[in-house]
């Protein structure tokens, strides 16, 4: 005959360290995941502050030449990098603005943003026979201007959305418990002696 476990051994409660200790476990992971999603939130908002960008003007600019070039793919191994490699839309632009003229490169500020190749071709394709765009150009200093006026990451926006959903979540279960427990059903139950 198999050992069996009787299931009163099973069914008895956790001693109180071990709850403790899981409770403070699951705690400090909720308070690290709040801190991520904000961190991974903050960023992108920062990016729109940053500079004032929020008030940067909108200019018309003359655009001086549009090229697309190819290099090596600086994230695959030397064999592979002519083979996959990536293309980078040039541009020079010049515009004015309280009567000087300015000539910038910038596609955006943003230099964490990655524009994948795609993205390159696209905006040659777009620009190549075009002579004039609009272009962003920060009041206080000219000399900054952009293509792209919030160049943001929105991976960062949806990592954060996605890490605060948890803590929320659970949050919500724990005030749920709380406030409406197991027998509160029972409780709304009149009774007549």
């Amino acid at each position: 005959m198999p050992y069996s476990i009787p299931l009163a051994i099973i069914m008895r409660p956790l001693p109180k360290t071990v709850q403790i200790l899981g409770l403070t476990a699951i705690i400090i992971f909720l308070i690290l995941q709040l801190i991520f999603s904000c961190y991974y939130l903050y960023k992108p908002i920062a990016l729109i502050f940053e500079n004032n960008k929020l008030h940067w003007e909108e200019r018309v600019a003359e655009i001086k030449s549009v090229e697309l070039i190819s290099r090596p793919n600086p994230n695959m191994p030397k064999e592979a990098s002519m083979v996959f490699p990536v293309e980078i839309c040039i541009i020079q632009y010049a515009f004015e603005y309280n009567g000087n003229f300015y000539t910038n490169s910038n596609i955006g500020l943003n230099v964490e943003k990655d524009y994948q190749s795609k993205f390159h071709r696209a905006l040659y394709m777009k620009l190549k026979e075009k002579e004039k765009m609009i272009v962003y150009v920060n009041p206080k200093n000219p000399k900054q201007s952009s293509i792209i006026k919030y160049d943001i990451d929105l991976r960062n926006i949806g990592a954060g959305i996605a890490l605060l959903i948890f803590p929320i979540l659970v949050i919500y279960w724990v005030y749920i418990g709380k406030k409406y427990p197991p027998n509160y059903i029972a409780e709304k139950i009149k009774t007549i002696s």
